[in-house]
C-alpha cells in the first residue's frame, strides 16, 4: 500500500469524536456540524461548550466504549482523546498508555471489523530531533519519551489492522471553543496583561492553526483516507517567532524573556527539531493544506434572547454582514424557556455560521444576567459586545469598536452611536428626541442595548452582578476617561411605544438604579451628570414636557404601588 490510499470519497455516515471537548476535538466537532453529518462527541465529563452532543464516557472502560459503538455504530471514528502532554505522561504512564494505545487498539479493530474508518492523531515529540531539514513520513521514528511510546504504540495498532489514517499533528496553535484554560490561552492573557513570557529559541517546530487542523481531520473523513500522513504548517518558527506572531495579531508589544526549551518541563527528552514536512498531504490534497499560520484575535458577542423569536433576525442579519478580520464568537443565550424562541435562535445561527462566524445557542436559566454569565463561559478571552436582541449594528462596527478598545488605546468601555427605530407612536419619538439631546447621555455614555469592553477591562470582575441596570454596572467598572462613544459604528433599536409601555421601561429603570446604589462601585457618572439637563429641556419644550411626564409618572406609580 502507497503512504495514503483513497477508499471512498464519500460524506454521509455517523462521526464519533471522542475528546470532544478537547482543543482540537471541540473544532472538529464545530467542522462537522457545518456538514450536516450525524455527529456523536465523547468526553470525559459532561460539556458547557454548545458544540454538539458529548456523551460524558471514561473510554478505559472497555464494556461502556462497546456499548456505545454497537448502540451507535459509527462509519468514522475520529480518536482524539487523549493525554496530550509528555509531562503528564511520564507522570501516569498507566493512563497515557490506556488513552494514546490501548483505547487505539479496540477503536482500530472496530473499524477494521466494521469496515469503518478511523483517524488516529499522533505527535512531532516522536523525532530524535538532530535533522537539518524537515522530517517525512518515510523516517524512522524514535521513542525519546514515555509519550512518544504510547503515540507510536497507537500509530502501529491503526496500521497493522488498516483501520483508517495516521495523522501526525504538528504543534497547534488557537482558542479552545470550550472553555478551559491553555498555554494560548495562558500566553494570550500574560501579552494582554504586558506580562513577561518566557520561550524558548532552540526548538523548531512546523505550527498550524486549530481550525486548519479540524479542516484536515473532516477532509480526511470525508476522503477516506488510509495510511500515514504528516499534518504540519508550511512555516518553521520558534516558540519564541510564535508568541511574537500571536502578539502580533491581538495588537500588542511582547515582552519575551528567551530560555532554552531544557528549561521547560520533561526539557531534556524534547527534540531540538521537530519541524515535518506537509509535502505529501498538499499533493495529494492540496485544498486541504494548511496554509501559513495567521493569529486572528478572538471578539466575542453575548445577546441575551427573551420572547425574541420575532425580532433576534434584526441583530442576527447585522452580524453576519459585518465584515470583520477576527475571530467571531457570538453566543445566543436563551432565557424565557420558550421552544418558539430556541427554535428561532437554532434557525438563525447557520446564518452566523456561514458567514465565517462560530455562534453557540445556549438554553439558559431565566433572568438577563445568568443568561450573560453562561453565555460568557463558552466565550474565548478577549473584547466582548453585549448586544440586545433587536439592535441592528451598522457595517463596520465590529471593526470600529475593535479598534476603539485594542490595547494600548486606554479605551476599556466603548458604545456605538446610537439610533432610534421609526416608531409611529408621537410620545416615544417626543421622548427619546429629548433623552439623546441629555448632555450625560452623550458624555458618559449612556447606552441602550449596545455596550463593548476591552479584553483587559473584562477582567475587571468575574461574574454579572444579578441586577437589572447591567449596562450602567457595567460602565461604572470604568473611569469617564476610559469611556468613548465610537463615531464609526452605529446601532438601531427598538424603543417601547406609547405612554404605557414607556413608564413600564422607566420604572425598570428606576429599580435598576436602586440596586446599583447598593452595591461599591469604583466609578458613576459624576456629581454633574445633570449639568445641563434644563437647557436641553427648555430646548424643546414639547418633548420635555413628555419626558418630564413619562418620569413623573413612574415616580409616581411606585410610591404607590405596593412592594
Amino acid at each position: 500500500m502507497s503512504a495514503v490510499e483513497v477508499l471512498d470519497d464519500g460524506v454521509s455516515g455517523r462521526w464519533l469524536v471522542t475528546g470532544a471537548c478537547g482543543q482540537l476535538g471541540a473544532h472538529v466537532m464545530e467542522q462537522l456540524a457545518h456538514t450536516g453529518a450525524a455527529v456523536l462527541g465523547v468526553g470525559a465529563r459532561p460539556c458547557p461548550g454548545a458544540h454538539g452532543t458529548v456523551l460524558p464516557l471514561d473510554l478505559r472502560r472497555g464494556d461502556d466504549l462497546d456499548a456505545v459503538l454497537r448502540r451507535y455504530r459509527p462509519t468514522h471514528v475520529v480518536h482524539l482523546a487523549a493525554v496530550s502532554a509528555p509531562g503528564q505522561v511520564a507522570l501516569d504512564p498507566r493512563r497515557g498508555w490506556a488513552l494514546n494505545t490501548v483505547v487505539a487498539r479496540r477503536l482500530a479493530a472496530y473499524a477494521r471489523q466494521e469496515d469503518a474508518w478511523m483517524l488516529y492523531p499522533s505527535s512531532d515529540f516522536i523525532w530524535e530531533g538532530t535533522a537539518r531539514r524537515r522530517y517525512r513520513e518515510q523516517d524512522a521514528p524514535v521513542a525519546r519519551s514515555a509519550y512518544a511510546c504510547t503515540k507510536l504504540a497507537g500509530e502501529r495498532a491503526v496500521l497493522e489492522e488498516n483501520a483508517g489514517v495516521v495523522a501526525r499533528f504538528s504543534l497547534l496553535q488557537g482558542d479552545p471553543l470550550c472553555p478551559r484554560q491553555t498555554t494560548w490561552t495562558r500566553v494570550g492573557a500574560a501579552l494582554r496583561a504586558g506580562r513577561e513570557v518566557p520561550v524558548c529559541a532552540d526548538e523548531y517546530r512546523t505550527p498550524l492553526a486549530l481550525t486548519a487542523a479540524a479542516r484536515v481531520v473532516v477532509g480526511l473523513g470525508q476522503r477516506r483516507a488510509r495510511g500515514l500522513l504528516h499534518v504540519a504548517g508550511p512555516e518553521v518558527l520558534t516558540p519564541r517567532d510564535l508568541v511574537a506572531r500571536v502578539a502580533e495579531g491581538i495588537g500588542v508589544v511582547p515582552r519575551l524573556r528567551v530560555i532554552s526549551r531544557r528549561d521547560l518541563p520533561g526539557g531534556a527528552e524534547r527534540p531540538a527539531n521537530m519541524a515535518m514536512s506537509g509535502a505529501l498531504l498538499a499533493a495529494r490534497w492540496p485544498e486541504l493544506a494548511p496554509g501559513p499560520l495567521r493569529v486572528r484575535p478572538a471578539f466575542g458577542v453575548v445577546i441575551p434572547v427573551y420572547r425574541g423569536a420575532d425580532v433576534l433576525h434584526r441583530s442576527i442579519g447585522s452580524l453576519a454582514e459585518q465584515e470583520f478580520p477576527g475571530d467571531l464568537h457570538v453566543a445566543l443565550a436563551v432565557n424565557d424557556g420558550e421552544p418558539r424562541t430556541l427554535r428561532a435562535a437554532q434557525r438563525l445561527a447557520p446564518v452566523l455560521r456561514a458567514a465565517g462566524a462560530r455562534c453557540a445557542v445556549l438554553l439558559t436559566p431565566p433572568g438577563r444576567v445568568p443568561a450573560i454569565n453562561a453565555a460568557e463561559a463558552v466565550l474565548p478571552a478577549g473584547p466582548r459586545l453585549y448586544l440586545d436582541q433587536d439592535a441592528v449594528l451598522s457595517p463596520g462596527s465590529l471593526t470600529g469598536l475593535a479598534r476603539a478598545l485594542a490595547p494600548g488605546t486606554g479605551t476599556h468601555f466603548a458604545v456605538p452611536t446610537v439610533h432610534i427605530a421609526h416608531t409611529d407612536s408621537v410620545v416615544s419619538r417626543a421622548y427619546y428626541r429629548t433623552w439623546r439631546s441629555l448632555p450625560y447621555v452623550r458624555q458618559s455614555p449612556a447606552t441602550m442595548g449596545a455596550y463593548a469592553v476591552s479584553a483587559l477591562g473584562r477582567t475587571r470582575w468575574p461574574h454579572f452582578a444579578p441586577i437589572r441596570s447591567d449596562d450602567k454596572w457595567v460602565r461604572w467598572h470604568f473611569a469617564p476617561e476610559e469611556r468613548a462613544v465610537v463615531t464609526t459604528a452605529s446601532y438601531e433599536v427598538i424603543v417601547p411605544r406609547g405612554p404605557r409601555e414607556l413608564v413600564r421601561a422607566r420604572r425598570r429603570y428606576q429599580k435598576g438604579n436602586d440596586e446599583l446604589t447598593s452595591l461599591p462601585m469604583a466609578h458613576g457618572d459624576g456629581e454633574g451628570r445633570h449639568r445641563g439637563v434644563v437647557g436641553a429641556l427648555l430646548r424643546r419644550p414639547a418633548s420635555g414636557a413628555v419626558f418630564l411626564g413619562v418620569h413623573a409618572a413612574a415616580v409616581v406609580l411606585d410610591r404607590w404601588s405596593p412592594r
